[in-house]
């Protein structure tokens, strides 16, 4: 009531004033007096209060639900919570904007414990959305907010994860390495890639390659064995993703051995000489997992590569033609699943189908030389036959009876003489020799034991006997003479006259 302003009458019962200079902010008091025509006066106050500021709201992410790295405003929540403030106290509305694919929807904040928040009442789904807060308090100031952009990213995958060194059949997951190295491909939001192999008990962080992949070479030897990967991929969102790989670790592989088939080594047993044109070979110490298997045979000083299969559970190889006589070099070679590969001895085998004699003599031949004949009861004969004849053996009844002959200083030349006496007579001898292939060769030798003769006569011709009978003496100049007691088989008969 210092300084009074007077009204303006608008209409019968109606006055009006505008205050002429600016009123100060805050709470007033004022008082109108009313004077009538009648001089009576009435008095009266309104409290009111002057209000021309509001503060500026601000929005941001809670911090639990900002899931990524803090301030990065990306969480993997569906309804994320957002925390506003200086919001003033006499706010009378508090309105969110939400935009999302070009679609504003405005939602009403909450008021609690907590202060201003505002929760979607639903899920949203992924993507980007822009909120901003607009505020009006009682006095019908209105102020907004900047605008926050927030990205929901819900969920991450493991496109694939890559054994490196898969060392046989891509994509079998088997390896002879023992560092074994994984490529693992993810979106390319994932910022954290760790692998373990003990179920998560330790991991190991992959690098991200230029290419964008993650790598991972196992610092240390693992086992031998089946082993699972396990690969967990975290995205800045926070969102993981997990994926197991079960490969196995395979260095091993046993060293295989071939042998001639026992029914096939003809000769000598363990000798490795056959006179078989396509002998057999047994294949020993493959393994479960051989992947190939291959023989190569190697002749003349040529190679040629075989592969082999298992029939009934046996690896066991014999040549598709005839092996001419000859030296065959034989190796097996093995590979696995997982690439490792190993290699037999070589088996030198020796092919010997034939064998000769290359001739009989009878030594003691007494008569003309060459004519298979001896007066000798114990014949002597000498066989001549290649050095790889091991077995000379001799029978003159028809072989049910044999004997062995003696290989003499010389290779090749055998001899053997009748140990008891020969009856006189003609023989066919069988001689049989044996190489050490076990070939035979047989021929045959007629002789002739003559080891007797008979005691010859002669006697003065009758005719020529001219004095008494049998006294032997002649007139006769040119006496002829008998001779008797000569063998059919004589070849020279000489008279001695003295």
């Amino acid at each position: 009531g210092k300084t009074w302003m007077d009204a303006t009458k608008a209409s019968a019962g109606v006055w009006s004033y505008t205050w002429s200079s600016d009123v100060t902010e805050g709470a007033h008091v004022l008082t109108v007096e009313a004077t009538d025509i009648a001089g009576n006066t009435a008095m009266r106050t309104l409290d009111f209060t002057i209000d021309t500021t509001l503060s500026t709201p601000t929005i941001e992410l809670d911090g639990p639900d900002d899931t990524g790295v803090q301030g990065d405003n990306l969480t993997n929540r569906s309804q994320p919570t957002f925390i506003l403030k200086d919001v003033d106290p006499d706010a009378a509305s508090v309105m969110v904007s939400v935009n999302h694919g070009g679609t504003t929807t405005t939602f009403a904040a909450t008021n609690g414990a907590g202060g201003w928040r505002f929760t979607p009442a639903s899920d949203w789904t992924d993507g980007a959305y822009t909120l901003s807060v607009t505020v009006t308090d009682k006095a019908g100031n209105v102020s907004h907010s900047a605008p926050l952009t927030v990205n929901v990213d819900t969920h991450v995958t493991i496109d694939s994860i890559v054994l490196v060194n898969d060392s046989s059949f891509i994509g079998d997951n088997l390896t002879n390495e023992v560092r074994p190295h994984f490529r693992v491909t993810v979106p390319g939001d994932v910022n954290v890639v760790r692998l373990s192999l003990n179920d998560g008990k330790t991991w190991g962080n992959a690098t991200q390659s230029a290419s964008g992949d993650w790598e991972y070479i196992w610092p240390d030897d693992v086992t031998e064995g089946k082993h699972t990967l396990t690969v967990e991929a975290t995205d800045i969102a926070g969102n993981k993703a997990t994926q197991m790989l079960e490969f196995i670790i395979d260095t091993t592989l046993s060293t295989p051995t071939i042998t001639l088939d026992a029914v096939d080594d003809s000769g000598v047993a363990g000798d490795n000489i056959t006179n078989e044109k396509t002998p057999g070979f047994t294949i020993n110490g493959i393994d479960a997992d051989a992947s190939q298997v291959m023989v190569v045979v190697t002749h003349n000083g040529k190679s040629k590569e075989l592969a082999l299969t298992q029939v009934s559970g046996r690896w066991h190889f014999t040549p598709d033609s005839d092996w001419t006589d000859g030296n065959y070099t034989l190796t097996v070679k093995v590979e696995d699943k997982a690439g490792n590969m190993s290699q037999s001895s070589p088996l030198t085998v020796t092919v010997d189908t034939q064998t000769v004699i290359s001739s009989i003599v009878l030594v003691n031949d007494s008569g003309i030389v060459g004519d298979k004949m001896t007066n000798n009861v114990h014949p002597h004969f000498r066989v001549t036959v290649p050095e790889d004849v091991n077995v000379v053996r001799l029978s003159i009844d028809g072989g049910t009876t044999w004997g062995n002959a003696t290989q003499s200083a010389v290779k090749g030349i055998w001899n053997y003489n009748w140990p008891t006496d020969v009856g006189d007579g003609k023989y066919t001898l069988m001689v049989e020799a044996i190489d050490a292939a076990g070939n035979k060769a047989t021929q045959t030798l007629e002789f002739i034991v003559d080891a007797t003769l008979s005691v010859p006569t002669i006697t003065l011709d009758t005719a020529n006997d001219s004095g008494v009978a049998g006294d032997n003496i002649t007139n006769e100049k040119t006496p002829g003479f008998t001779i008797n007691g000569i063998d059919a088989d004589a070849i020279r008969v000489a008279v001695q006259v003295t």
